[in-house]
């Protein structure tokens, strides 16, 4: 009847073989330690204020700044914007705009 076929074995060539990467030898990681602050150091501040009204402050402490001859400069008035809207913020709390029906 028939002759019994055996499957044909491939023979590889060196193109053909993948270089395996030699093993490295395990070394334990470092564990880094992270410390975490309390939740209740941690808060979250909204100002009512944005950075046009920073600008728009600063701006006229220039200007003031300037009329009166005192030194400085525009990062020394972002600053000292800044400053005097987060005191006035605290001051008067935020009103809410009443939603319409």
């Amino acid at each position: 009847m028939g002759k019994k076929i055996e499957p044909s074995k491939e023979v590889a060539t060196p193109a053909a073989v993948e270089k395996k990467p030699a093993k490295a030898a395990k070394v334990p990681a470092k564990k880094s330690v992270v410390k975490k602050s309390p939740a209740s150091t941690k808060k979250s501040v909204k100002t009512a204020f944005t950075n046009d009204d920073i600008a728009l402050r600063a701006y006229f402490i220039a200007e003031k700044r300037h009329k009166t001859g005192q030194p400085g400069d525009s990062s020394h008035d972002w600053l000292e914007a800044e400053r005097q809207l987060l005191a006035e913020s605290k001051k008067k709390p935020v009103a809410k705009t009443a939603k319409k029906a």
